[in-house]
């Protein structure tokens, strides 16, 4: 008697561990290639407009611009699929952000410590002695 209550006890367990099991359905992996392909276009076409920023003003507002896009993006596609893209092309978009702020941080450096030089100066209309 006691052994057939240790089997029933047993038998609902197991069926109540199998029924809880989540089931991993990849029914998202279409939308997360299409996810990271334009991302992975987004990015790209920023960091081309950024190499050819002139000034500070306009580096910024790449930036921001960038910024939008990327959240448009993500709120065209299906809650989740951002959780289904592969580690392989997570990791390349994690590359891209890394070169898209070491970028910015450099050209923004450079515009700050590079842009005006004291003997490049004009002199006014009054003359020094």
């Amino acid at each position: 008697m006691r052994n057939l209550f240790y089997v029933i006890v047993f038998c609902c367990v197991l069926a109540g561990s199998f029924s809880c099991a989540k089931k991993k359905e990849n029914i998202l992996r279409g939308e997360a290639r299409e996810l990271y392909i334009e991302s992975q276009r987004i990015t790209n076409l920023y960091l081309d407009s950024m190499e050819k920023a002139k000034d500070s003003t306009t580096l910024l507002g790449l930036c921001e611009r960038y910024d939008e896009a990327i959240t448009r993006l993500n709120y065209e596609h299906k809650a989740g699929a951002d959780y289904e893209i592969s580690e392989g092309e997570n990791d390349t978009l994690t590359n891209l952000n890394d070169r898209f702020v070491a970028l910015r941080d450099s050209l923004l450096y450079s515009y700050a410590h590079n842009s005006i030089k004291p003997d490049s100066l004009s002199t006014d209309s009054i003359t020094a002695p």
